[in-house]
């Protein structure tokens, strides 16, 4: 866990889950847009002086029916190295059974009940949870 990340997960989550009791499921139906999510309102701030540059996340999928979706994420900043770039992932299935995010859904695209928002939260906890910096043990 990256302790500043932690940070911002505790003081922003109440906005994530705002956003899941009030936008269909359908708006979030896959672990790369639930990803975008946690960075956009949990974890705003890479550093002090940047943030995320969601639209060069790197996503590594190279399962079928299931398999692990790696998401590597860089701070918006001029030319990277490889410290400026956090990576998490997850494991997905093929059913709601070996899902998580198929299971939590339940096929349903309307609003989440209370239950599933409290689903979607660990699984965004989860994400959050894993993130490491790359370059670093």
């Amino acid at each position: 866990m990256i302790t500043e990340l932690v940070k911002q997960w505790e003081e922003n989550k109440h906005k994530l889950e705002e956003y899941f009791k009030t936008t269909k499921q359908d708006e979030y139906d896959s672990y790369e847009t639930i990803v975008k999510k946690v960075f956009e309102i949990c974890l705003p701030k890479a550093t002090d002086y940047s943030g995320w540059d969601l639209d060069k996340m790197t996503v590594i999928d190279d399962g079928d029916y299931q398999g692990t979706q790696i998401f590597i994420i860089p701070t918006d900043t001029y030319q990277p190295s490889v410290e400026d770039y956090v990576m998490t992932d997850t494991y997905y299935g093929s059913c709601s059974g070996c899902d998580t995010l198929q299971a939590i859904s339940s096929y349903d695209y309307d609003l989440p009940t209370d239950e599933q928002v409290k689903e979607y939260m660990t699984l965004a906890l989860h994400l959050v949870q894993k993130l490491k910096r790359l370059g670093t043990e």
